[in-house]
């Protein structure tokens, strides 16, 4: 367990609880929701995750110091997915990366420091590695390169490896394929890890361009022209073709693509479905379809707005940034972490959901300029949406005693119970607080409590407080009450318990000098 700890030990501070959903069929993603305690690692959850006790353990790479000493690929196109390939490519490159079976079948692909290393160049690094290994665009661990933990940002988890043990599904591929042992894991990690200088001298090779079955055109389609496209996403694929060779070769597209389809698509569609896509890009308003298989799980937008004949180039389509991460903290009210370019942003809900908020806070806080918005109800079901979708979306439990709730009533304990009150209830009317024991009811007046907090820091409105203090189970109501000559109105609320206070036992040396 302690070598297992050292390879993959991250942010202590925090932890990963993934929960499965109902089971899919083979070759597709399981759907799962993302939790993170805001729990310190213990040495047990390492030992329950590797004996194979529920729930596996979920580690955040980067720590406090933005530091790592482990990155990964996650690689989840499960349809056209192939291990020993996968291997394959990685030897033929010369990285040091070992590959994983994930929980789902997909592939991880680690990297692994000897040292902690700063977490920008382990993540630069896998980006250009996905790239050259024809994944870019997929996930890369850690997501961030700088946590906003004063604020209570955690970064992101990954399911680790090996949670059963030598008896798990998730276990690391020997070069020739098969599956390796956990001891056989930690003889592949102490040949391949590797030195912060070694990491940053690790070459990467770019596909030259007459390489690229579709010159200038999406990263995607290229990349799935080399896998292969699969049977279920052939009309799509196609379509998509289609719609490149319209912008590259306005001039015989039809016959481009139909060469296309008897050497991409396996097996080709028949003559009439070529016919019938073709007649549909005949159409002023074709597109390409980026939110379908089997485009989406490749795709990178961004470099492909670059591309001559990519996405929306040179068009006059709204280009946002690349959106990623959505955390959630589950405070009173929420707050959310959301990476805009790889720039960690804080939103509030409001400032999330309302496109004019969301592109002032992004440039307020990563100087990134967005032109562009689109309208509301686009940017939440094309932006919003997705990112927020279960198992997209990771929450963080709030630390209960840093709530306003938790806060506002210890200081109405502090105010009823630790400082100065009256023996009968018209002493309130001296700016105190009066409890009748026997009824078990404290009275006050709202202004005293007010003024107490305000001397004690307490920086919310009135109304604010008012609505917070109504809601807390101690309330019990407003009355109108003659106080001496005067009626007031008078808050009434449970009475707090008194603290006894016990010192501890100092026991005296009574030996003789």
């Amino acid at each position: 367990m302690k070598k297992f700890k050292e390879i993959f030990e991250g942010n202590n501070s925090v932890h990963g609880v993934m929960t499965l959903g109902t089971p899919v069929e083979a070759g597709e993603k399981q759907e799962a929701t993302c939790r993170m305690p805001s729990e310190p690692v213990t040495n047990k959850m390492w030992e329950d995750h590797l004996i194979g006790k529920e729930p596996s353990l979920g580690i955040v790479p980067i720590n406090e110091l933005n530091l790592c000493r482990w990155g990964c690929i996650d690689i989840d196109v499960y349809d056209t997915l192939n291990h020993k390939k996968i291997i394959d490519s990685i030897k033929s490159h010369k990285f040091p990366l070992i590959t994983f079976r994930s929980k789902s079948g997909g592939a991880h692909l680690f990297l692994f420091a000897k040292e902690l290393i700063p977490a920008v160049l382990m993540q630069s690094k896998l980006k250009d590695i996905a790239e050259a290994l024809g994944f870019g665009g997929v996930e890369v661990f850690p997501k961030q390169t700088e946590l906003l933990m004063e604020q209570g940002d955690k970064g992101s988890f990954l399911n680790l490896p090996y949670h059963g043990g030598d008896v798990s599904l998730r276990y690391a591929h020997t070069a020739g394929g098969a599956a390796a042992t956990l001891e056989q894991f930690y003889s592949m990690y102490d040949e391949w890890a590797q030195t912060k200088e070694e990491i940053e001298s690790i070459k990467i090779t770019t596909p030259l361009k007459e390489d690229q079955a579709f010159p200038d055109g999406p990263p995607c389609l290229n990349k799935l022209a080399k896998e292969g496209f699969t049977q279920g996403s052939r009309n799509n694929a196609l379509y998509n073709i289609g719609v490149y060779r319209k912008k590259a070769n306005p001039d015989n597209w039809e016959k481009m693509m139909d060469a296309d389809n008897n050497k991409y698509i396996v097996p080709p569609l028949p003559s009439k479905e070529v016919v019938t896509l073709q007649k549909s890009l005949e159409k002023k308003d074709y597109k390409y379809k980026c939110k379908e298989a089997p485009i989406q799980p490749v795709c990178e937008a961004h470099k492909c707005s670059k591309c001559p004949f990519g996405v929306g180039y040179g068009e006059s389509d709204i280009q946002l940034p690349e959106f990623k991460d959505l955390t959630k903290i589950c405070s009173d009210p929420p707050l959310y972490f959301l990476n805009v370019d790889d720039k960690r942003i804080k939103l509030t809900g409001e400032q999330l959901l309302e496109p004019r908020l969301f592109k002032l806070e992004v440039f307020k806080q990563a100087n990134i300029a967005i032109a562009k918005m689109p309208t509301m109800e686009k940017w939440i079901s094309e932006n919003v949406t997705p990112l927020s979708a279960p198992g997209a979306i990771r929450e963080i439990k709030a630390i209960q005693s840093m709530t306003p709730a938790f806060q506002l009533r210890e200081l109405l304990f502090e105010f009823t119970r630790n400082i100065s009150t009256g023996k009968a209830l018209e002493d309130i009317s001296n700016h105190v607080s009066y409890t009748d024991e026997d009824k078990g009811l404290t009275y006050f007046l709202a202004k005293d409590f007010t003024d107490f907090i305000k001397r004690n820091g307490w920086t919310d409105g009135k109304t604010a407080t008012s609505n917070l203090l109504s809601t807390l189970e101690v309330y019990k109501q407003e009355k109108r009450m003659q106080i001496r000559t005067m009626y007031r109105e008078v808050l009434i609320i449970k009475a707090f318990k008194r603290l006894e206070i016990k010192s501890s036992k100092i026991n005296y040396d009574d030996s003789p000098f």
